[in-house]
């Protein structure tokens, strides 16, 4: 093969190795969940001590908000993921090309 097509393998090879490191590093965010979890369980038990209703309603929407957070964090990956798709299917062609 030519070197356009190892230079276009290796980039493959980085972006990989790169997608590899994004899901790691949004692993954490599931632990973000965590001192959210805490904070919402205190402020519910302090509303509960004092008798304030409705609080539920605004932990609702910490509970969505962290949700959406979490899922952001998770489609970054699709960055990575859409960037080797584009490079393999570039490989793709340089092979056809190079059989035709």
């Amino acid at each position: 093969m030519n070197e356009q097509y190892e230079n276009k393998l290796e980039e493959l090879e980085k972006v990989e190795n790169a997608e590899i490191e994004a899901r790691s590093i949004t692993k954490d965010a599931k632990y973000l969940c965590y001192p959210i979890s805490e904070i919402a369980g205190r402020l519910s038990s302090l509303a509960n001590e004092y008798g304030i209703e409705g609080i539920e309603f605004y932990l609702d929407d910490v509970s969505e908000a962290e949700r959406k957070l979490e899922s952001a964090f998770y489609r970054c990956e699709e960055a990575f993921a859409d960037k080797r798709s584009a490079l393999e299917c570039e490989l793709e062609e340089m092979i056809n090309e190079e059989v035709a």
